[in-house]
């Protein structure tokens, strides 16, 4: 068995009280590298708004008079402010008027590779403004903005038509670069990062020293308390500090006075304690005794009442029937002596009426062996020739093949008894193949102290609930029987003072061991 970890109060206060610092530390940093990063791009972000709305609004009157010249002086004073890498001017159906760059190839080459379309300004003309952040190979990551120019005069010039008294003549677009306000939010991360650290750092300096101060007078009393677990109830606890804990160990003082004296106390009444329970676990026992023989005596009067209602009304009926059957007998028996039928089916009724006579005489024999007493008489008896001459008194269908597998050995048993519990378990197995081809195995073993006889088939087995009452007197699962053949069978194994074992799987089989003391 593994052994289990136990962490110290210590421990614990310190991962908790640390585990908050870190915690608070880092929400605190990510809060505010998060606030003044979006503080950052928003600054960035409204420049270039305002400075592409002042392009708009200063080249309406170039864009009207299609003056390349007056644009490309508003292109190159917008490129001169920090961070602008391009500035466009376009006309009414997107083609560029004016178009001022650093000296980049790539940015050029991205210009002029997006095109502004009719779709494009639509859009534009629709949200007044489009921002898309864009990385440019070898300059970076790139915020461009776009507004429209809008004129409020009617120009019949002009392709598009007018909107709410607004008309769209062109689109001015602007790229700033991002390298510079990423490298300050980088800088200040760094920063916040660093600092951070030193805060958690100090933060669990701190809390190790007041996790010190706080529980070393803990400790104390921790200690105290094993002492007195111990049995040294002697022992006071010794703290000078002046505060709640000088409180606490005072009270835990007066606990371990008052636990002394309550202690002599409770020995005294627990040695009290001790004989009574010693005299009432013996008065326990006599009653569990007593108890017991009570109730086996109960399910014996049941056992006895049961079967004595049984023996009477066995006997009653086989006195009853006996002499009617044997009249019918005699009757069945005369007839096909006589052969008075000629056709084949009144044979075959005269025939049925004898097994049915003989049926219904084994019923009754049934019931007279149930209702008496088992005395056996006991000889010596080798198992082999007793097996096989029990064996063919019971006949097997074609469907059905008995197998044995005998040992040699003698011994002492009633030997019309075990006849009568051997043919009744093949009879039973043969009954439950039905016309289910498969075998039945008839098996002996001699053990120390015991022999079995072993019954085993091939048939469809049975259900654990119908196991449990397989023993019970009426209990049967045939359609013609009564259900006294098993009952009988265990009255006779014990009687001899052996026992009986059922083992079954459905669509399996089912295995009968009876087993005899030697």
């Amino acid at each position: 068995m593994s052994k289990r970890v136990i962490f110290g109060l210590n421990f614990k206060v310190i991962v908790t009280i640390s585990l908050v610092i870190i915690l608070t530390s880092a929400i605190l940093s990510w809060f505010f590298i998060t606030s003044q990063s979006i503080v950052l791009k928003n600054s960035i972000e409204n420049r270039a708004i305002i400075l592409a709305n002042s392009l708009s609004s200063s080249s309406e009157y170039g864009v009207i008079t299609s003056s390349k010249e007056f644009l490309a002086h508003l292109t190159r004073n917008t490129i001169k402010e920090e961070d602008v890498l391009y500035s466009v001017i376009y006309d009414s159906n997107g083609v560029p008027l004016a178009v001022e760059t650093v000296a980049n190839d790539n940015i050029k080459k991205d210009i002029f590779s997006s095109y502004v379309d009719s779709i494009v300004l639509i859009n534009l003309e629709r949200n007044k403004l489009r921002k898309v952040t864009k990385n440019i190979p070898n300059v970076g990551e790139v915020l461009e903005i776009m507004v429209p120019i809008l004129s409020y005069e009617y120009i019949p010039s002009v392709k598009n038509a007018k909107y709410d008294n607004e008309t769209i003549v062109g689109a001015v677009r602007i790229g700033i670069a991002l390298d510079r306000i990423n490298y300050q939010i980088d800088k200040m991360t760094k920063s916040i990062i660093v600092l951070t650290f030193i805060v958690i750092f100090t933060g669990i300096i701190i809390s190790l020293l007041l996790v010190r101060f706080i529980l070393t007078p803990i400790r104390e009393l921790i200690y105290g308390t094993r002492k007195i677990a111990a049995g040294n109830l002697g022992y006071r606890v010794s703290i000078n500090s002046n505060d709640e804990f000088r409180e606490l160990a005072k009270s835990f003082n007066s606990m371990a006075s008052d636990m002394e004296i309550h202690i002599r106390e409770l020995n005294k009444e627990k040695k009290e304690l001790i004989n009574l329970k010693v005299a009432f676990e013996q008065r326990s026992y006599e009653l569990e005794e007593t108890l017991e023989k009570v109730q086996s005596i109960q399910q014996d009067l049941i056992k006895s009442e049961k079967f004595a209602t049984i023996g009477r009304l066995a006997s009653s009926v086989a006195h009853e029937l006996r002499n009617p059957l044997a009249a019918i007998k005699n009757i069945s028996y005369f007839l096909s002596k006589m052969h008075t039928f000629s056709d084949p089916k009144s044979n075959q009724m005269v025939k049925m009426l004898s097994e049915e006579v003989l049926r219904a005489n084994k019923i009754i024999t049934d019931l007279l062996d149930y209702s008496r007493t088992k005395k056996l008489n006991k000889l010596p008896v080798d198992i082999i020739p007793f097996i096989n001459k029990v064996i063919p008194t019971v006949p097997m269908p074609e469907n059905v093949k008995l197998i044995t597998d005998l040992q040699p050995f003698s011994v002492v048993m009633d030997p019309d008894k075990m006849t009568q519990v051997l043919i009744n378990l093949i009879t039973n197995a043969k009954d439950a193949m039905a016309d289910k081809v498969g075998q039945i195995k008839v098996s002996t073993r001699k053990e120390e102290k015991v022999f079995k006889i072993i019954v085993e088939d091939t048939a469809c087995g049975m259900s654990e609930e119908t196991i449990k009452h397989l023993f019970e007197p009426l209990f049967t699962t045939k359609l013609k029987g009564i259900g006294l053949g098993l009952p009988i069978v265990k009255e006779i194994i014990d009687a001899h003072q052996g026992r009986i074992l059922v083992t079954s799987t459905i669509d399996v089989g089912t295995v009968f061991t009876v087993e005899i003391p030697l």
